[in-house]
């Protein structure tokens, strides 16, 4: 019952999916079960033959050729029919599979543009990965041969079992009290894996998030001579996975091993009483060599029903990981557009509460404003929540309770499109995407000019970069760290910040890890932007906190302007 009842488990997991390919699937499954059917009832045809053979030949001396032929044609069409219903519902399950799982990675994709910035923090990129990479294969493998192997065994064991019955009442039930005893070993073996198909996921996730690392901070761990601690690191999270994949794969083993020593004895008891059984029931030599046939033919289903209920259970759990993800909250903060826009740029922030979800708090009824006309300086001790209050402001989490302003307008009041324009940031880590540097700079304002591109890189000191370059602004880059320097990246950044003129401009640590002179030349620049904009900077740098016109410091909870 475990093993049907995770069949059923499968079905209405993938249901969520796509409705349709479901009902296909069923269709799918519907054929192989007429057609297993159909296929085990030869040998019980064939046993009849040699019987009727036996008596006509004791009785009539001759045998009806006809007859005879027309049976091995009923036969030989049941064999045709097996073979063509089985392919097609082979090849029916096969584009399924392709068909849901390239949907799958598809809203896969999707679901991640709209998922709160909460739930990626939370989550690692070699989890997301992984699931993509691995759990998604395997969900395909489940569509195409596993789910319908897994009913398509067990059918061709309930058929013969029904067939072995019919066939010797005796036999049959002899046989049959070896099963549950094996079935209920297999399952056990198989609930206790379970708890092993999970650690394995988990410690292939933490593998790649490890491997991901490893790659992208490289030129950190060479500088830093921290190559020893990093391969520790990755032999420990290696030898945690190992140790589950062993778990799983032992276990799984001892189901096959256990199947066979039944399917032997079972094998051993029916030769033994069946020949017993021919002297002292007058049980017919067809009937017994058609027993054999099915006992012999039995052993095939019973070892890949196991060892494929042992592959769905793994498998289930890859779909658990995957729908995980396609269940998960949304970003919700999008409204409809009304045509409010942000004029003056004017940010409050009145009683604001933040907590993480894991119940450390950020902020307590902390009240502060933000002016246009000011270069606003945000300060504290480090861990104080400086980043935090940036990605707040920037609508990406969401207050425990209080308000946040602009103009007036509840920030999460405002379109996104018209945050988008004017409440612009740079973050700590400034980052491009693969394309030109123009490209990288207009991003999705699609109005803007190449005339407003080039005073937009003059005005952060980019342009005297991009000259230098054969093809100028089409240079292509990437997000890799080396296809332009820290301090160009960072003024690419702050352009494709400033573009379009935002009335909001958000600075977390956006000139750290530049020479103290590129570093002045870009706070000049921004200097000079302050009329009508409001313009928040977050570092620690004591020169820039001098230069600012106002300064926030955040500390145990509470925000000070000074």
């Amino acid at each position: 019952m475990g093993m049907i009842r995770s069949a059923i488990e499968a079905m209405k997991a993938l249901e969520s999916l796509d409705k349709s390919k479901v009902r296909e699937m069923r269709y799918c499954a519907i054929l192989s079960l007429v057609a297993t059917a159909m296929l085990y009832t030869i040998p019980y045809i064939c046993g009849y033959i040699l019987d009727w053979m036996v008596e006509s030949i004791d009785s009539k001396g001759s045998i009806d050729l006809d007859f005879l032929f027309d049976i091995c044609t009923v036969i030989l069409l049941m064999v045709v029919m097996w073979y063509v219903a089985t392919n097609e519902s082979k090849r029916r399950m096969t584009l399924i599979a392709l068909a849901m799982t390239r949907r799958m990675r598809e809203e896969l994709n999707s679901k991640m543009m709209r998922v709160s910035i909460t739930f990626t923090d939370e989550i690692s990129s070699g989890d997301v990965a992984t699931r993509f990479t691995s759990f998604i294969p395997s969900v395909s493998k489940l569509i195409a041969s596993d789910y319908t192997g897994f009913i398509i065994h067990v059918t061709m064991i309930f058929s013969i079992l029904v067939m072995m019955l019919i066939t010797s009442p005796l036999l049959g039930l002899l046989y049959i009290a070896l099963i549950p005893g094996m079935l209920y070993v297999a399952r056990e073996i198989t609930r206790r894996s379970e708890a092993d198909f999970k650690k394995q996921n988990q410690n292939v996730m933490a593998l790649n998030s490890q491997m991901s690392n490893m790659l992208s901070n490289h030129r950190t761990i060479k500088a830093e001579v921290l190559e020893e601690k990093a391969l520790d690191l990755f032999m420990i999270k290696n030898r945690a996975y190992t140790a589950a994949y062993e778990g799983v794969h032992i276990r799984s083993g001892m189901i096959s091993t256990i199947a066979g020593v039944v399917i032997n004895i079972g094998y051993l008891l029916t030769v033994l009483v069946g020949s017993y059984a021919l002297y002292a029931f007058d049980l017919d030599v067809g009937m017994f060599l058609t027993f054999m046939i099915y006992v012999r033919v039995l052993t095939n289903p019973l070892m890949r029903t196991v060892t494929v209920y042992n592959s769905v259970s793994e498998e289930m759990v890859s779909l658990e990981k995957v729908l995980s993800i396609l269940s998960a909250p949304e970003d919700d903060s999008n409204v409809p557009d009304d045509g409010f826009h942000i004029t003056e740029g004017v940010v409050r922030i009145e009683d604001l509460t933040f907590a993480y979800d894991n119940g450390h708090e950020v902020f307590r009824n902390a009240s502060v404003e933000f002016r246009p006309g000011e270069f606003t300086v945000v300060t504290g001790p480090t861990g104080c929540g400086k980043t935090t209050l940036a990605n707040i402001l920037m609508g990406f989490y969401r207050p425990t309770s209080g308000r946040i302003t602009i103009d007036g307008r509840e920030l999460s009041e405002i379109p996104r499109a018209e945050l988008g324009i004017n409440l612009t940031a740079v973050l700590q880590n400034p980052w491009m995407f693969t394309g030109t540097i123009r490209e990288n700079i207009v991003y999705n304002r699609t109005w803007i000019t190449d005339e407003e591109v080039k005073e937009v890189a003059e005005l952060t000191g980019l342009d005297n970069y991009v000259r230098l370059l054969p093809q100028g602004y089409d240079t292509p880059v990437s997000e890799e760290v080396d296809s332009m320097p820290l301090a160009q990246r960072r003024m690419l950044a702050l352009s494709r910040a400033i573009i379009g003129n935002p009335k909001v401009l958000i600075l977390d640590e956006a000139v750290a890890g530049l020479d103290p002179m590129k570093g002045q030349s870009v706070i000049d620049r921004l200097m000079s932007l302050k009329e009508g904009h409001t313009i928040i900077i977050i570092t620690h740098n004591k020169a820039l906190i001098e230069q600012a016109d106002t300064v926030v410091t955040i500390e145990n909870g509470a925000i000070k302007r000074s």
